[in-house]
């Protein structure tokens, strides 16, 4: 039947492996993978293309899981295809930092409240490709650049200038600062400029350490080591909030973000909305 030909391919593709489907769904591999050819001869197009090392979805493939993904997961549910836990995995990717903080204790609760979700997370600064890396979801900051994707702004991630406060107390910096002042100080950069809310960009022109882990700037700012910009959230007791005249960084937006072309299962759906406070 074509149902179980496209319900074998949207295991595959979702899996981007013919040894996952075959062990999520069951059955032996070599039926997987002689279904699936036959899917596509009966199709006259190639979906898959596999190496010894990894399968990756053709053009024609992604149109072919968009068009059928959601319509089979319905069937899957409504007829008990399987009810192995792996099908309701949720493959996701966020910022190490957000991970640490707003993100992981989010999708901690989500997990709590649904149990028959499994959470496959993958903390990393590089944008992973959602096709290739098989994603289902990701976190990002904002501002985002590929306008290919669907975004949903969950929350504002507001960022400050801050320093020890021995760093404070050495170079007098209680009060409002001027923008000379500051860029004349001894700065920690975590590799981006500092974009303002104005629209402006800022190189600091004294770069004492170049630290692309922000828990790790905020920890060389603690010791003192120079200023720095982060999201306010991190600063305290220890690190101090710098008032600058005229230079008020970004408030970035944390957005869900997933493929436009791609049919978002109700469980992402579901996963959105609760991060979203809906």
């Amino acid at each position: 039947m074509i149902y179980n030909d496209l319900a074998l391919f949207t295991a595959v593709a979702k899996h981007l492996s013919f040894s996952d489907a075959a062990e999520q769904l069951n059955i032996p591999l070599s039926r997987v993978s002689r279904r699936v050819a036959e899917l596509e001869d009966h199709l006259g197009t190639k979906l898959l293309e596999r190496t010894t090392r990894q399968v990756r979805l053709t053009e024609e493939g992604r149109r072919l899981l968009d068009c059928c993904q959601e319509p089979v997961e319905a069937l899957q549910s409504i007829a008990g295809f399987t009810g192995d836990i792996r099908h309701h995995t949720i493959r996701i990717t966020a910022p190490p930092l957000a991970a640490r903080t707003t993100i992981g204790r989010r999708l901690l609760e989500f997990a709590a409240r649904n149990p028959e979700v499994r959470i496959d997370l993958t903390t990393t600064n590089t944008m992973l490709d959602f096709f290739r890396d098989n994603i289902d979801l990701a976190f990002r900051l904002g501002p985002l650049s590929d306008s290919s994707l669907v975004a949903k702004r969950l929350w504002a991630v507001p960022y400050c200038f801050c320093a020890g406060t021995g760093f404070v107390a050495e170079h007098g910096l209680q009060g409002t600062l001027s923008r000379q002042r500051l860029l004349a100080l001894p700065a920690l950069s975590s590799g981006q400029p500092w974009a303002l809310q104005t629209g402006e960009v800022v190189q600091p022109p004294h770069v004492v350490h170049r630290l692309i882990d922000l828990d790790v700037v905020a920890e060389a700012a603690r010791r003192n080591l120079g200023i720095a910009m982060l999201p306010t959230d991190m600063t305290g007791l220890d690190l101090l909030q710098l008032q600058v005249t005229d230079t008020i960084p970004l408030v970035r937006d944390m957005f869900a973000v997933y493929p436009d072309r791609r049919l978002l299962p109700a469980r992402v759906r579901n996963l959105i909305d609760f991060m979203a406070g809906k």
